[in-house]
């Protein structure tokens, strides 16, 4: 159960990593509502999950914006020791791509958790409600300064991110709030490479994220992503190496995504 975790994570953490302060929102966005995006997670040979991704249109506050959810499940043997159904999904104002609301819902065996946090960009301030075995929490207040993004509004800008403009070892830094910790990481951008992958070969940006020491991953760059170095800028596979093996979460099939048709 912790590794399939560990994989989701994973994989919302790299999109995460796109909470940039490089550039502005762009005038054109790379992705659309509507997209759908399947991955398989696997931990050494075996597959131990699966995971989609989507975004929608939807009103909230009064505010045009984007649902992003994330959604995954157990698969295969470890389904039959662990079963875990677990969502992470945020609402996002369209109009500068920042958190107006996210949320997560986790249901691993008996073991069942809500969490929503609620970003007021006016006073600065991150409220957050937690929900354990349906008792509720005390509720509790962050402030920070500038911008604050979450995991899901990282996700967009980094389909946004002008990887072009990068060269090899260029460090992108960025700030983020999950679970009630203020973040501060960079990205390493290691260049453009032509490779295999499920859904076929293409070139893609390779990332690498700086990480403070943990007892989770291994090596002094645990973690590398590849994103498809076209205008869609897909999340395609990601690879980390941890102290108890080595998992990867893969892009397996796409909808609805802007410029190329869908995988067939």
């Amino acid at each position: 159960m912790k590794v399939l975790f560990l994989l989701y994570f994973g994989m919302i953490y790299i999109f995460g990593l796109a909470q940039i302060s490089i550039q502005e929102k762009p005038s054109e966005n790379n992705f659309i509502s509507g997209e759908q995006l399947k991955f398989n997670l696997n931990y050494g040979w075996f597959n131990v999950g699966s995971a989609s991704l989507q975004v929608s249109d939807t009103i909230i506050e009064d505010k045009d914006s984007y649902q992003v959810e994330v959604s995954g499940q157990t698969a295969g043997f470890l389904s039959l020791f662990a079963k875990v159904d677990d969502t992470w999904g945020a609402f996002i104002e369209k109009s500068d791509l920042l958190p107006l609301v996210s949320y997560s819902d986790i249901e691993e065996g008996n073991y069942t958790r809500r969490d929503e946090v609620f970003f007021d960009k006016q006073r600065h301030r991150i409220r957050v409600d937690k929900i354990r075995r349906d008792k509720k929490k005390p509720t509790k207040y962050y402030d920070y300064e500038g911008n604050m993004n979450d995991l899901m509004s990282g996700y967009l800008k980094l389909r946004n991110i002008n990887f072009n403009a990068l060269r090899p070892s260029d460090t992108i830094s960025f700030k983020a709030f999950y679970d009630e910790i203020f973040y501060n990481f960079g990205l390493v951008y290691k260049g453009k490479r032509l490779l295999k992958f499920k859904i076929g070969r293409l070139m893609a940006h390779e990332v690498q994220p700086i990480l403070p020491e943990n007892d989770i991953f291994r090596g002094q760059a645990p973690i590398t992503a590849w994103i498809s170095a076209d205008k869609d800028q897909l999340p395609i596979k990601i690879e980390a190496r941890m102290f108890f093996g080595n998992a990867t979460c893969t892009l397996v099939d796409y909808k609805n995504i802007k410029f190329a048709e869908d995988y067939k």
